[in-house]
């Protein structure tokens, strides 16, 4: 496990190998018997003391990034830095706060009443604006446990207002990176530290006030965890720590029990890698599982480049924070237990894992997203492959493998400067399961208490006006089950003097399905110039077809930077929701007619993506049959007529209802028809039906790739021979070897 740290490796400790500092006394006496129901009090007022921890930090914060959608996260640590629970809130945040608390432990003079402040991305956050506060918690003079957050900051300098430098070619056009200085001491602020920390800001203000919200959330829990300690004992409460890591340990290793050793994998293609790049750049990400003991690694990950990479904390914290969420969702957050089981093992100098001196603060937009959706991909393909079908059942699509956002700064109706980071995303969308469909703005799992924006807040406190927020029609990813659709804004600047800082738009699909299951709709921005939407509003329409406002649009590039807007200009963005499960002509029709009815699915989209004619089930029957064998047709394995489908035995071994896995005739097959793809052992690709497309077919109006990126790409559908089911998707560059996602032992 390894990152870096001024340029030299610098090993990731586990927690029982920790160098303590000569002079600092870690209380590590546990009681062993302890009573279920104080037991259970004691745990419960631990959790709690997160979950206070977080409504103390959205009472006091002031920026809208922290008060509106909660882009923030604490959690406790033991003694050395072992995680215990993770909030409710982003949960890769928890996952860098251990590596964070242990440099610090490892560094610095720890002593009580002292909090040490960091961002730097080599050290442990996943971007500069996401600060990190570490606090240890002193019983008797022995450091009895740590609590800690990370909180995303409005802006905290950089060539770009908000933070964000997709502009940035190294490091030292990022804003500054902090290595863990001691920013309380004594419990007190320490003025000097403080005026550093703000100098670079535009925004300092809010950066002073955001601190206190934070500094203030790690007393509150530390005072609730120190009246644990009175009311039950040290020992008592340390024990109830340690049994509630072990208990998640157990829980870890009996749900890997339940699931084959193997190989799973995910891969994407990142693009542009900074303004006026026109590259294409693979993330990957595998997990290796064997016995009780999953080691990931990011092998197939492009070199570090430009501003789109994320450092190694982030990483790992994206796949802790799935693991925490998807398999031990029981646990209340406790996923150190489960953290023992893990190993990872990046490459350095590559995007997930970038040596010192690259860029990453745009990470929060291009590539944090791009690292959980590869984590939730390997990690859900792990799950379906479960025995236990309630595992099976919480594997979910991966989510959106990009943040779609619009940054605007300038002078606000009042007159004050402003960075507005537009957080409507975090409205979400869940993912597709194998026997589920997700569901619109429900937020993402992996930021549980995530909360999307107050409209009339936006509007009340920067020069904008929506014209409209809502759901997006055919925008989730379509499958047997689909995953729920993004939202679509539309907006204007009203009053002030403002321009649009940073926006997402993309022409290669990232946010990939499962199992055959389509991508999620791209993102995209546009910018039309010159309407005549104050005319409209001034005859009292309020338009919400922005294509009848007249008007240009700008062409936009990719990772653009600023640009200038008026006030007769319409602004429009996108999310990305996840991907789905499962080929789309196997959906049931009478979910699809449903989906027209609610509105979800458009007409043209139930006939385009799902081969359904409403209401008309013989012509449905008619069109999925001529298109299966069409597409068979594509992928030159032209048959006459499709192997029917049949029944599995209840008992078979199987990866969800997409394969069986036949160890006695050590064959796996299709699940549908029973057609052979292979050995156990083989890559089931090999033995399907491959055909290529250009990926913009996959939407009406998606761009061509090549506006953003100079590189092929096209979109692999695979196929079982016998029925002309699609198994499996993939973006790949034109005759390249089939990518491998699953490689059972």
């Amino acid at each position: 496990m390894t990152t870096f740290w001024d340029g030299v490796q610098h090993a990731y400790i586990p927690p029982d190998e920790v160098t303590v500092p000569e002079g600092l006394a870690l209380h590590r006496d546990a009681a062993e018997e302890i009573d279920p129901i104080t037991y259970e009090v004691v745990r419960h007022g631990l959790w709690n003391a997160n979950a206070e921890h977080v409504r103390v930090i959205e009472n006091l914060a002031v920026s809208p990034i922290a008060v509106e959608i909660r882009d923030f996260q604490p959690c406790i640590l033991t003694e050395d830095a072992e995680l215990l629970y993770f909030g409710p809130c982003l949960q890769y945040m928890s996952g860098m706060l251990d590596v964070q608390t242990r440099f610090v432990l490892e560094h610095r003079r720890v002593r009580d009443g002292d909090m040490w402040l960091c961002n730097d991305p080599i050290v442990g956050t996943a971007h500069q604006p996401d600060v990190g506060l570490m606090c240890p918690v002193f019983v008797d003079g022995e450091l009895f446990c740590w609590v800690a957050n990370i909180c995303h900051q409005n802006d905290i300098g950089g060539t770009v207002p908000g933070s964000f430098c997709p502009n940035a070619m190294d490091a030292f056009w990022d804003p500054p990176s902090f290595p863990p200085f001691k920013i309380v001491e004594d419990g007190r602020i320490v003025p000097d530290m403080e005026a550093l920390y703000r100098r670079c800001s535009r925004t300092p203000e809010n950066l002073s006030l955001d601190l206190r919200a934070t500094i203030a959330g790690n007393h509150a829990a530390a005072t609730r965890i120190r009246g644990l300690v009175d009311k039950y004992g040290k020992d008592v409460v340390k024990g109830v720590m340690r049994r509630v890591l072990d208990a998640s340990q157990r829980a870890f290793e009996e749900a890997l029990d339940t699931i084959p050793d193997g190989i799973y994998s995910e891969r994407l293609f990142n693009e542009v890698s900074m303004t006026g790049d026109r590259g294409t750049y693979p993330i990957q990400t595998t997990v290796t599982k064997r016995g009780r003991t999953l080691t990931f690694d990011n092998a197939g990950t492009a070199p570090q480049a430009g501003a789109i990479n994320v450092g190694f904390a982030a990483w790992r914290g994206a796949i802790l924070g799935t693991i925490n969420v998807l398999l031990l969702a029981d646990q209340m957050g406790c996923v150190g237990g489960a953290a023992r089981s893990c190993r990872f093992e990046p490459e350095p100098g590559t995007i997930t894992c970038p040596d010192w001196g690259a860029a990453v603060s745009p990470a929060g937009v291009y590539a944090t997203e791009a690292a959980i959706s590869t984590g939730n991909a390997v990690i859900s393909k792990m799950m379906l492959a479960s025995s236990d079908p309630v595992i099976r059942g919480r594997a979910l699509s991966p989510d959106g493998a990009q943040w779609g956002c619009h940054f605007v700064a300038g002078t606000n109706q009042r007159g004050d400067y402003y960075v507005g980071g537009m957080g409507d995303n975090m409205l979400g969308a869940s993912g597709a399961c194998w026997n589920r469909d997700g569901e619109f703005a429900n937020g993402h799992y992996w930021i549980p208490e995530g909360r999307g924006p107050n409209v009339e807040l936006y509007e009340r406190d920067w020069p904008i006006l929506y014209l409209y927020r809502r759901e997006h029609a055919d925008s989730g990813g379509a499958g047997r089950f689909r995953s729920g659709n993004g939202g679509e804004i539309a907006y204007v600047l009203h009053g002030g003097d403002s321009a649009l800082g940073l926006y997402t738009a993309e022409g290669i699909p990232k946010t990939n399905g499962i199992f055959g299951g389509d991508p999620a709709i791209i993102l995209s921005t546009r910018v039309i110039k010159d309407t005549a939407i104050r005319e409209r509003f001034a005859a009292g329409e309020f338009p919400q077809d922005i294509d009848t406002v007249g008007g240009s649009d700008v062409e936009l590039v990719g990772k653009g930077t600023g640009l200038p807007v008026g006030p007769d200009d319409v602004l429009y963005w996108n999310w990305s929701p996840a991907g789905g499960y499962g080929d789309p002509l196997t959906r049931d029709p009478a979910l699809v007619e449903a989906d027209v009815a609610s509105g979800g699915v458009t007409p043209e989209g139930a006939e385009r993506i799902y081969g359904v004619v409403p209401g008309d089930a013989e012509a449905t029957a008619r069109l999925r049959s001529e298109r299966l064998l069409a597409r068979l047709h594509d992928a030159g394995a032209s048959r006459d007529s499709l192997l029917p489908a049949r029944e599995v035995a209840a008992d078979a071994e199987t990866i969800a209802d997409v394969y069986v896995i036949d160890r006695a005739r050590d064959r796996i097959e299709c699940h549908r028809c029973g057609t052979a793809l292979g050995a156990v052992t083989d890559d089931p690709k090999q033995g399907m039906a491959m055909a290529e497309r250009p990926v913009q077919s996959l939407t009406p109006g998606a761009p061509d790739p090549k506006r953003f990126v100079d590189d092929d790409v096209v979109w692999r559908d695979l196929l079982c021979p016998g029925c002309g089911v699609r198994l499996a998707t993939e973006v790949a560059y034109p005759g390249s070897p089939t990518f491998r996602e699953i490689e059972l032992f």
